[in-house]
C-alpha cells in the first residue's frame, strides 16, 4: 500500500463512524424511555428540602400561610414561627 493512501483511508473510516453515530442518535428508537414528565410549577411554589424521613430530598412545597410550607409528596407542613 502506498503511504499516500493511508491518511485518506483513515479519514473515510472516521467520517463513516460519525455518520453511523449520528444516524443512531437521531433514530426515533433512540429516544429516552421512562423519562420523567414535568408539569408547570405553581407561581407560589418553592423547591425546599423536605426533612421527613420518607422524602429526605428537595421537593416542591406550596405555601399554607404564616411562613409555613407543605410538601407536595408527603403533605408535611414545616416552617413558620413557633
Amino acid at each position: 500500500m502506498s503511504a499516500e493512501f493511508l491518511p485518506w483511508a483513515g479519514a473515510v473510516l472516521v467520517a463513516g463512524g460519525v455518520a453511523v453515530t449520528w444516524a443512531a442518535r437521531l433514530a426515533p428508537s433512540a429516544g429516552a424511555k421512562g423519562t420523567a414528565r414535568f408539569s408547570e410549577m405553581p407561581p407560589s411554589g418553592r423547591y425546599l428540602v423536605c426533612r421527613e424521613a420518607r422524602c429526605g430530598e428537595v421537593l416542591l412545597h406550596i405555601p399554607v400561610g404564616d411562613g409555613r410550607w407543605e410538601c407536595t409528596r408527603c403533605s408535611t407542613v414545616t416552617g413558620g414561627g413557633s
